[in-house]
């Protein structure tokens, strides 16, 4: 039987219930009652009626023969459920209306696999880790439509992932910051109040989170803040991916500066139900170089970060919320977390496969309230590298056990312009989702290897019955040999900066990949030819999936498409050699025609968002190759 994340108690008993046509769903429980906005026993009804074709009628009251019965127990923890499915009826019990959300979704997996005739089987669960936590990127290029998100929702929802938040920086449409967010997609406060509703009735907690210390680049370059910034003459420059990274911090030597971040705190808060608040506060890279540079010199720069996170997490408390705050700046100095007020979380973030427990253990041995944050890793690459994601999010989760986290938020980034499909992170999301609830199903002599869990994802995910969907989306990620990190860096001229220790690092590592495709054009030879041979499984792959989950098939191949052209446009432009001008223009062609494609797959997902900027970025490309 395969069920995501695995239960962890499960008897298969003899027998099967027979369900058909005018079968009732019963709330049994006052807090079940389907008048409160719960969404969960309709995601049963769909379920029924899309899998088997079995109509259900949703009703309250006493269950019986023939009967789905919803109740809660107060005897049971919030989040634990018991199903118990018998020939004559089909009982669901949960510890509240989430545990019981929770029963659902296993039946609705346990629907999806067997149809109407469901084997008899009791099932008892409950998580390891109580918060278990998404986090979409809707900042750095790509504003996803509020379509989509709902799909994404349903999404967490359906694994049992129970936190959402969506990362803001100027993609908010802030009254009074219309120069920061002119440029872009933003999403409205009647979105945000939308989604929020969406996700109470699936309970999810949607968090808000919102950049208040760095990484405010679009707000600060512009002409009407650009006095807070720490850095001088910001405005007018042209855009930088990389800028957009690194720039820039507010200037904490000037009280202009938090009463500006105060207006849009207080503009975007009262949209969420949610009492979190996620401030960022992350990578303050300029922080005391500038105008602040001065009160750096007499009272140190960590000083500096902590008095203004102090005035951060403070006004939140103030406002009835509880801070949470990236930990990357503060566990070098992690003493200093106990200035804050006493419920603010702390988040540790790392994203290698082999990734130290470094920050995880100085955060934990202060007492500090601890999220575990691994990752999708999709960034900078058109399929999310899934290798790296499994072993990140797995050790991450370890983690997590080991240091009494009370959370773990997978994130999922999307640095230089968002260049990969959102769709591409699935199977990450749902390692997050299954190692946060059964670790243990994963670890050990008799564990659920990468391979296996692989399999089922393709089966229970993407309905492909050849269960390889998954593990094809890993082997094409690994062939991207010109990834999207070194195309921007190196289209942004950062080969040739001088100035700053920042891009020495930066011009070695990009360096050491375009030395790569010199002298070597058999290795992006070899890689046309496998990812060639991907792109035929994938075809055979999706023949067997349902027709409901063929749309994937149409984003797959171009990315896979895409891995294969960036690789070759990366031979010519920087290879030793001899590419003729037909040849040159027949790829710089073959590029364009190829992010043709690009937008119209992006364009039904998203927003506009820095499509342009996108755009910039493959046309210089095409350009060059035509002027080499």
């Amino acid at each position: 039987m395969n069920i995501l994340p695995k239960p962890k108690k499960i008897r298969e008993d003899e027998g099967y219930f027979f369900a058909e046509s005018g079968l009732r769903i019963v709330s049994k429980s006052e807090e079940l009652k389907i008048n409160s906005g719960w969404a969960l026993p309709y995601v049963l009804k769909e379920e029924f009626i899309k899998s088997c074709g079995v109509e259900t009628e949703i009703t309250a009251g006493n269950s019986g023969k023939g009967d789905i019965g919803l109740s809660i127990s107060k005897s049971m923890d919030k989040q634990e459920y018991r199903l118990v499915i018998t020939s004559e009826e089909v009982e669901i019990t949960g510890g509240s209306r989430e545990g019981a959300g929770y029963g659902i979704q296993t039946l609705c997996q346990i629907i999806r696999e067997n149809g109407a005739m469901l084997p008899a089987v009791c099932i008892e669960d409950k998580p390891d880790i109580v918060v278990r936590g998404y986090y979409l990127d809707q900042a750095r290029g790509r504003s996803t439509k509020l379509s989509e998100l709902k799909r994404q929702i349903d999404l967490l929802s359906r694994y049992k992932i129970n936190q959402y938040q969506l990362y803001i920086e100027q993609s908010f449409a802030f009254r009074g910051f219309s120069e920061m967010w002119r440029d872009d997609s933003v999403i409205t406060p009647e979105e945000i109040m939308e989604l929020d509703r969406y996700c109470r009735d699936r309970d999810i907690e949607f968090v808000p989170s919102i950049a208040s210390f760095g990484h405010l680049y679009e707000l600060l370059r512009t002409k009407s803040y650009e006095d807070i910034c720490e850095l001088e003459d910001v405005s007018g420059k042209e855009f930088s991916f990389w800028e957009k990274m690194q720039h820039h911090t507010v200037n904490v030597s000037d009280e202009r500066s938090f009463e500006v971040i105060r207006r849009m705190l207080d503009e975007f808060l009262p949209l969420f139900s949610s009492k979190l608040v996620n401030i960022c506060a992350d990578e303050t890279f300029d922080l005391g170089k500038g105008k602040s540079k001065e009160m750096a010199e007499k009272v140190g720069t960590s000083r500096l970060y902590m008095d203004f996170l102090k005035k951060l997490c403070g006004y939140v408390t103030e406002k009835g919320k509880i801070p949470m705050f990236w930990g990357d700046i503060v566990y070098k100095f992690p003493e200093s977390i106990n200035e804050l007020p006493k419920e603010t979380i702390c988040m540790a973030w790392g994203y290698g496969a082999s990734e130290k427990d470094d920050a995880c253990k100085a955060i934990s041995e202060v007492g500090a309230n601890l999220y575990i944050c691994p990752g999708v890793n999709g960034w900078n690459t058109l399929i999310n590298r899934l290798d790296t994601a499994y072993s990140n999010i797995k050790v991450m989760c370890e983690y997590a056990e080991k240091y009494g986290a009370i959370g773990v938020l997978n994130t999922d980034w999307g640095d230089f312009g968002h260049i990969n499909d959102p769709s591409f992170s699935i199977p990450a999301i749902i390692y997050g989702a299954v190692f946060c609830w059964n670790l243990n199903a994963y670890r050990g002599a008799e564990a659920v290897d990468k391979a296996q869990l692989n399999r089922e994802i393709s089966i229970v995910e993407y309905t492909d019955r050849s269960e390889s969907y998954v593990s094809l989306l890993e082997e094409a990620s690994v062939r991207q040999l010109f990834d999207w990190w070194t195309v921007v860096l190196y289209f942004e001229g950062m080969l040739d900066k001088k100035e700053g220790e920042e891009y020495e690092a930066v011009r070695k590592a990009l360096k050491s990949t375009i030395d790569r495709f010199k002298g070597n054009a058999a290795a992006v030879e070899r890689s046309s030819k496998e990812l060639m041979e991907i792109r035929k499984k994938f075809r055979l792959a999706a023949v067997s999936m349902d027709s409901s989950r063929r749309y994937e098939f149409t984003r797959t191949d171009n990315a896979v498409c895409g891995i294969d052209i960036w690789n070759r446009v990366g031979r010519a432009v920087f290879s030793d050699e001899d590419i003729s001008k037909e040849e040159r223009f027949s790829l710089a062609e073959e590029l364009e025609i190829w992010y043709c494609r690009y937008k119209e797959i992006y364009r039904k997902y998203s927003k506009e968002g820095m499509l342009k900027r996108l755009s910039n970025v493959v046309y210089g490309y095409a350009d060059r190759l035509r002027n080499i």
